[in-house]
């Protein structure tokens, strides 16, 4: 049975079912049990990728969050966030109110064998940029959430000393 259109998949071209109604190849998905085309079958593989990914970054912001809280400066905060729906989690550290409208971003690993990501992203300057080691084109990769968190607070010091403020 074709998964889009209900037709019993009874016609065979090269080998494979044949929907003769929506006019294209079938293959049977064993996640769902049922036949759909290519395209559809890959689309929902790709679908729950990012979705184990999205639930991976919320757990590890979720252990990050105890791990840095005790390493943060005074009056500075660590915020846990998923800034747009259907995108991964992220920890957002915060420098003191009134010092600069700057922000870092700890951004979890995904699975890919990297490790934590930073961004930083200074409102004031309208600039957000990824942290780097030296003499890389690859943006730097931290093995845990507080080497991660150590960086975004020197490079948001680094911003506030620039923006002149102490």
């Amino acid at each position: 049975m074709c998964q889009r259109c209900g037709t019993p998949a009874d016609t065979v071209r090269n080998c494979h079912p044949w929907c003769s109604v929506c006019g294209q190849y079938l293959v049977h998905d064993p996640e769902y049990g049922d036949w759909t085309t290519f395209a559809d079958r890959e689309y929902r593989r790709r679908t729950a990728g990012i979705q184990q990914r999205i639930t991976a970054s919320a757990e590890h912001v979720a252990q990050a969050v105890a791990a840095v809280h005790d390493r943060l400066p005074a009056d500075w905060h660590a915020v846990a966030c998923q800034h747009i729906d259907g995108a991964t989690h992220t920890l957002d550290i915060q420098p003191p109110a009134g010092s600069i409208d700057a922000i870092a971003y700890l951004i979890p690993p995904t699975g890919r064998g990297d490790g934590w990501l930073v961004r930083v992203h200074n409102r004031t300057r309208h600039l957000d940029f990824p942290l780097y080691h030296a003499g890389g084109a690859r943006a730097a990769s931290f093995g845990s959430a507080s080497e991660a968190l150590d960086a975004a607070i020197e490079a948001l010091r680094i911003e506030i000393v620039s923006a002149g403020y102490r």
